[in-house]
């Protein structure tokens, strides 16, 4: 029994560690109060920051997929990616350069902002 409350010790304290590293980490990434469009643009922009990129292409994605995951299945969708839709690197720029034709989105939220971009760069025909 003691061996059992030992190994459950040590269990907790590291899903605890990792859950201080992993809120650590995300802090660095994005200040989690400020999902507006400006402070993602920010973090996007810097090609050389492998984390910040990755936290990018991963906003992406979960934004698209919950777009996809709560649109009305009876009604026709607003987003369509062609089969050659390009490489998420060119879609990042993409938007990057959609944003600097529209900064008036720019104190949305980010999610707001992504899903508009790629409704207008992306429509079903």
């Amino acid at each position: 029994m003691t061996i059992f409350k030992n190994t459950l010790r040590v269990i907790l304290l590291v899903v605890i560690a990792i859950a201080s590293l992993q809120s650590a980490f995300a802090q660095t990434v994005l200040n989690t109060s400020d999902a507006s469009t400006a402070a993602l643009v920010s973090l996007c922009k810097n090609t050389n920051d492998i984390d910040a990129q990755n936290f990018c292409f991963g906003f992406g994605e979960g934004v698209y997929q919950s777009y996809l995951a709560n649109k009305n299945l009876n009604t026709k969708p607003s987003i369509c990616f062609p089969e050659q839709s390009g490489t998420r690197e060119a879609i990042l720029e993409q938007f990057l350069l959609w944003n600097q034709i529209h900064p008036q989105f720019n104190q949305e939220r980010a999610a707001k902002t992504l899903i508009r971009f790629l409704a207008q760069q992306y429509p079903c025909k």
